[in-house]
């Protein structure tokens, strides 16, 4: 510890010198305006620095934003699973539903009530049965709640 400390101190005697020489060259002009040179490279150099990590970030975001356009195609092409021979299609607002489920892992009735402003409770639920019906959802008990989940294809 005390060997790199003494390595900070000579480093810093040889950037600035003796301090009393520095303060005792404040009154010369030249060493001014090489205090102020010196001053305004430092910043821009370090303009240079925060430009290229301001462009790693735009990248980065370029590439998130490239990542969840192709997750939102992902999810409004929702896999239709077959019955059989014959294959079945979904409504949009089933598909709907299933993205919302997905997204937040497990709803209830009350939960697709609030969110696609149904009436009553038992509307949501009967979207949500269907869903069950079709294996595209399963249900979680808890307690005297009803809750689904995406199915996990087998």
């Amino acid at each position: 510890m005390k060997d790199s400390l003494t390595n900070y101190d000579r480093e810093f005697e040889e950037i600035v010198g003796n301090l009393a020489d520095t303060v005792q060259d404040m009154s010369d002009p030249v060493a001014i305006a090489t205090m102020l040179y010196t001053i305004a490279e430092e910043k821009k150099n370090g303009n240079l620095v925060i430009r290229d990590i301001n462009a790693k970030f735009d990248n980065i975001l370029e590439g998130l934003k490239d990542i969840s356009t192709r997750l939102d195609d992902l999810e409004s092409k929702v896999e239709v699973p077959s019955r059989g021979d014959t294959t079945f299609e979904i409504s949009d607002r089933d598909r709907e539903i299933l993205s919302y489920v997905t997204s937040n892992r497990r709803v209830c009735a009350d939960d697709i009530q609030e969110k696609f402003q149904y009436r009553g409770r038992n509307a949501a639920s009967a979207r949500l049965s269907k869903l069950f019906r079709e294996n595209l959802v399963e249900k979680v008990y808890v307690g005297r709640k009803v809750y689904y989940q995406r199915r996990i294809p087998d």
